[in-house]
């Protein structure tokens, strides 16, 4: 077993951060509480890391309890740092690079996983980690609960302007963007049975009244809000008027891509797409 190892240090969807904003690794002895950020396999009962890690994450509550951090007001000091400070995802996610930012998110989810799998979700009873996979057993049924990983489409909806022959895209303004003004895409949850590609017509119908076509696969971003898989679609405006659905949207219409509104930032998925059809031949 290791016995020096780095946290990532978890509080909710926020992550210990130094005064720039970045993510730090805290050392420390191996604790019963830390979760491992590798992938791994079990076959014929023995554990196959794809990816070895000796990077684990914990929550605040384990590491202040371990005295890995000491806190003080919103603050937080280790061995070997100072004036730390929790920020969230959504706040952090724009200046790290991917795999840092996936390994955030990952950390984030499991997290979260094991706070909310302390009791057997069939029998009640006290469950415990399993030794080789990210799996809590139940000590009396011996039922199972795995991280649960919730996928969402999110697409780019595009057209060519008929009378001006420029490149658009459509945008809406959610309700809980609505204090900030900042624009962005169609999304929402794969229902239970339902296929990806019909996840995406019926939610671009129920948003904002519209069919599409042409839907292509962009690429995709696990998203910790709480669990998501978020998966980018580009697709063609194939006909309908815009009616943006009352309880979730404000206002969505088509831009130019030279003219655009506040969007998404830089590391989401949203950007990413946006910046996609920037650049679609017209």
């Amino acid at each position: 077993m290791m016995n020096h190892v780095e946290y990532l240090i978890i509080d909710k969807d926020s992550v210990l951060c130094d005064e720039e904003g970045l993510p730090i690794m805290v050392q420390g002895a191996m604790l019963d509480e830390a979760v491992s950020l590798g992938f791994g396999e079990v076959h014929n009962g023995h554990a196959s890391q794809l990816t070895p890690s000796n990077t684990f994450a914990i929550s605040k509550d384990v590491a202040i309890k371990a005295n890995l951090i000491h806190a003080y007001g919103n603050k937080y000091d280790t061995s070997t740092h100072k004036s730390l400070a929790f920020l969230g995802y959504r706040s952090a996610v724009n200046a790290l690079d991917d795999s840092l930012a996936y390994t955030i998110s990952r950390a984030i989810q499991l997290i979260l996983w094991q706070n909310d799998h302390q009791f057997c979700s069939r029998c009640g009873g006290r469950t415990h980690r399993h030794q080789s996979e990210h799996a809590m057993m139940c000590q009396r049924c011996r039922h199972r609960a795995y991280p649960r990983v919730q996928p969402c489409i999110i697409t780019a909806i595009t057209r060519i302007h008929p009378t001006t022959a420029k490149r658009q895209i459509l945008l809406a303004l959610h309700h809980r963007h609505g204090d900030t003004g900042m624009y962005g895409l169609i999304a929402g949850f794969v229902e239970a049975g339902e296929s990806i590609e019909s996840a995406v017509h019926r939610e671009v119908m129920e948003e904002v009244g519209l069919s599409v076509s042409n839907l292509r696969y962009h690429s995709s971003q696990p998203w910790p809000y709480p669990t998501n898989l978020m998966l980018g679609f580009i697709a063609d405006y194939a006909g309908g008027e815009i009616h943006p659905q009352a309880d979730e949207i404000n206002e969505a219409r088509f831009f130019d891509v030279d003219d655009l509104p506040l969007t998404p930032k830089a590391g989401t998925i949203a950007h990413t797409l946006i910046q996609s059809v920037i650049h679609l031949p017209t």
